[in-house]
């Protein structure tokens, strides 16, 4: 299974775009990025990860649908990953398998810098450009570090990138970001017709 599965499954990496801790001074900043990703009806991402760990390499094409700040999916070519509330579901078509398990919003994973959930993210340096903002960050939780470039005018993320100690690299483009239309696939995954593997219990 390609690294950065193992790592949503276990939650180290979905709750940037759903959480960042940050400082008075950029507080607007966030607030206003925040407000852009839960505005009502919904948001619909389209973006393209790329991961380098250790000596392996790959790239992989998703779609996060936020619904609110609650409720979110995140569509990959291997896995679909649903948040709803305190439950996270990690669909696997290829097995026919469904793990659900607790979502606990406090703890920073991938999900987290895609569903504009920016609790845990300590910010440092911004730089202001015409078109676009270079925000700094730290997430301590996970010893990482990374730069987020925002859209001056619509405050939409444009672009992520995270690194560690250990030489290990993700970066999000943001290909478009739109309404989430009424032919969402949120409510498409549900618990009918897979395998359960229930990690609650």
């Amino acid at each position: 299974m390609k690294p950065i599965y193992r790592s949503l499954n276990k939650l180290i990496l979905i709750t940037c775009l759903v959480s960042i801790g940050f400082s008075d001074n950029n507080s607007t900043l966030l607030d206003s990025m925040s407000i852009t990703l839960h505005q009502e009806g919904g948001l619909l991402i389209d973006a393209t990860i790329e991961q380098s760990q250790v000596e392996n390499e790959w790239t992989d094409y998703v779609l996060v649908e936020i619904v609110d700040s609650t409720k979110f999916i995140f569509i990959a070519t291997e896995q679909i990953i649903k948040v709803d509330t305190d439950t996270i579901y990690t669909f696997t078509p290829n097995t026919g398998q469904l793990v659900v398990d607790h979502y606990y919003r406090n703890e920073f994973n991938m999900l987290s810098l895609l569903s504009g959930n920016f609790s845990q993210v300590k910010l440092g340096e911004v730089q202001k450009r015409v078109r676009d903002m270079i925000v700094n960050f730290t997430i301590p939780q996970i010893e990482s570090r990374g730069k987020i470039w925002i859209n001056s005018q619509t405050y939409h993320p444009i672009r992520i990138v995270l690194e560690d100690d250990l030489e290990n690299y993700t970066t999000i483009t943001i290909n478009s970001v739109q309404p989430l239309s009424y032919k969402n696939q949120y409510n498409d995954y549900n618990t009918k017709g897979w395998e359960i593997i229930d990690l609650r219990e």
